[in-house]
């Protein structure tokens, strides 16, 4: 559901606006004054701001760069309101910023459709934004892994040939089977690592979760700074869970995600806390899911946004992207699943990844419709 904030002086104009924008579906704002349109724009995140040009206290010229001076504003795009035949307010307007304008008076399928066009625009500007910061972060992904793998690989090819040179059960092997392991085991890292920026459909397999969300956490505890961290992270995986069809690097980098966010939400505040990672499995809409709940002991999120969060580039933080937790329900989006949020009753917040057990879907592999 998208939100406009309307600002104009006069009562019976928003009302006139208001009415046609909430039987469209839209959440309407409003605002009288100009010099509370940057404050209030900034409280509720607007999709699209409809900005009167005549305002009692400002010029709404004035009030359209204002807006688009702010870091936290300056994306969201402004239809001006103009006196129709009025050239100079239309060239004052495009050049104060605004992104669009119509005459007040227009017909109400004319103003709904400017809005529409210009939140629709913005929608596809910044994913095209987000997809050329992954293309970015994906050839330096690629570079770094391309490095480490050639090492990498003579250090497992060294170590296989070397096990060779002695007979089984001989004590050598109790050195040279962990850098196997070892080895082994950074190569898959290393393909999960490169899945969660790689284009084009993922590589789906038949996934035991526990394991992999066991192996999530610890990944997430590896990589955070044991000598300054206080936030706990408690696991509890049924191991009696139906398998999922998922790419298993994907699903990682998901789970890496929610786990940092919840770190990241309970140190803003203090500094320690509690992070649980629960699985389950769930019977809704006549299927079986299973469930990966990552909750929180932290602040919430303030309701407002609770329907917001998974929108490009918006975020609740200070030095936030916007775009972690987008990238993490599209990514599920792709293999069949969903991501939700909540806030718990006792406080704090908990995001739910939901994949269709195999049981619950077709031999291909398919969510059954």
């Amino acid at each position: 559901m998208s939100t406009v904030l309307i600002v104009d002086d006069s009562p019976a104009d928003r009302a006139l606006f208001r009415t046609i924008l909430t039987r469209a579906g839209f959440t309407i704002h409003e605002v009288a004054r100009g010099r509370d349109a940057v404050d209030r724009a900034k409280e509720v995140r607007p999709h699209a701001i409809v900005l009167d040009v005549n305002l009692p206290d400002s010029n709404g010229h004035d009030v359209c760069r204002a807006l688009k001076a702010e870091p936290d504003t300056g994306g969201i795009p402004v239809l001006m309101l103009t006196v129709r035949d009025n050239d100079a307010d239309v060239l004052a307007g495009l050049e104060a910023g605004a992104d669009d304008y119509v005459a007040k008076d227009a017909a109400p399928e004319i103003v709904l459709a400017r809005v529409r066009r210009l939140i629709e625009f913005r929608r596809l500007a910044t994913v095209a934004v987000l997809n050329e910061h992954l293309v970015q972060v994906g050839r330096l992904l690629a570079g770094i892994v391309h490095e480490i793998r050639g090492p990498l690989s003579v250090i497992r090819g060294s170590a296989e040939l070397m096990r060779l040179q002695f007979p089984e059960g001989d004590d050598s092997h109790q050195w040279i089977d962990p850098i196997l392991r070892s080895a082994r085991l950074l190569q898959v890292r290393l393909e999960h690592l490169m899945a969660a920026v790689r284009g084009g459909p993922g590589e789906v397999e038949l996934v035991d979760p526990a394991p992999l969300v066991r192996e999530s956490a610890e990944l997430f505890l590896k990589g955070t700074d044991p000598r300054g961290n206080q936030v706990k992270v408690v696991t509890t995986c049924d191991d009696r869970l139906p398998p999922v069809r998922v790419d298993s690097g994907r699903l990682i980098q998901v789970i890496l995600s929610l786990l940092g966010n919840a770190h990241e939400a309970i140190t803003a505040t203090r500094p320690g806390g509690t992070v649980t990672v629960r699985t389950s499995t769930v019977f809704e809409q006549g299927r079986e899911w299973v469930t990966v709940e990552v909750a929180d002991d932290g602040p919430g999120i303030p309701e407002k946004y609770l329907e917001r969060i998974f929108e490009p580039f918006f975020t609740t933080k200070e030095k936030g992207s916007g775009y972690g937790l987008y990238m993490a329900s599209e990514v599920l989006k792709e293999q069949n699943g969903r991501l939700t949020a909540r806030n718990l009753p006792e406080g704090g917040a908990a995001f739910t990844v939901w994949l269709p057990a195999v049981s619950s879907m077709t031999p291909a592999g398919s969510a059954l419709s």
